[in-house]
């Protein structure tokens, strides 16, 4: 069913039925009562309408009718001022959850960042360890071919041979262990 507002509180709501003109039962009976006080307002005034129309009854009849309008107009501005003050306190509520749901997303949203910002450094640490270790990999590879190197030249100039686990190393690196060669 479409949206309908209540002709009494100016709420939206989806009524039940299609003859549901009210959004609650408060409103329809609010109406009735109106309705019955106007029924009974209107009695008074045909009453005083029908008494003799001399001159002195004329001024009470508008006296009296003077004192319903201006009753009739303090119960609608006494009306409206509760709607008013319902409305604006339905809206101060609304608002209240409102600012604490942005309040709460803001704090998520500083947690998100002070987190990614964490992250970042750790990331950076990492690549920073990562490239030092990478380095002295570089250096450990160095050495170890300038010991080879070393081992190398020292049985060549003993004029000896490698033992066969040192010999099967450097057979793995692609290097040669003969003597005069290359």
């Amino acid at each position: 069913m479409n949206a309908q507002t209540c002709p009494e509180c100016n709420t939206t709501f989806t009524p039940a039925s299609p003859r549901q003109l009210f959004c609650r039962p408060a409103c329809a009976h609010r109406q009735r009562q109106r309705k019955y006080r106007q029924s009974l307002h209107d009695e008074t005034l045909r009453k005083t309408c029908n008494v003799d129309q001399s001159k002195t009854n004329s001024q009470k009849e508008i006296a009296a009718l003077t004192a319903i309008y201006a009753a009739s107009i303090r119960s609608l501005r006494s009306t409206n001022k509760r709607k008013l003050a319902t409305l604006t306190r339905s809206f101060e509520g609304r608002l209240v959850a409102a600012y604490e749901q942005l309040n709460e997303s803001a704090q998520a949203v500083s947690r998100a960042e002070s987190r990614a910002d964490a992250l970042e450094r750790s990331m950076q640490r990492l690549q920073h360890e990562n490239a030092g270790r990478l380095l002295r990999e570089r250096q450990t590879v160095k050495d170890m071919q300038q010991l080879a190197v070393r081992v190398l030249s020292l049985h060549w100039d003993a004029n000896t041979r490698l033992d066969k686990t040192s010999a099967a190393i450097f057979a793995r690196r692609g290097w040669n262990t003969e003597m005069g060669k290359s």
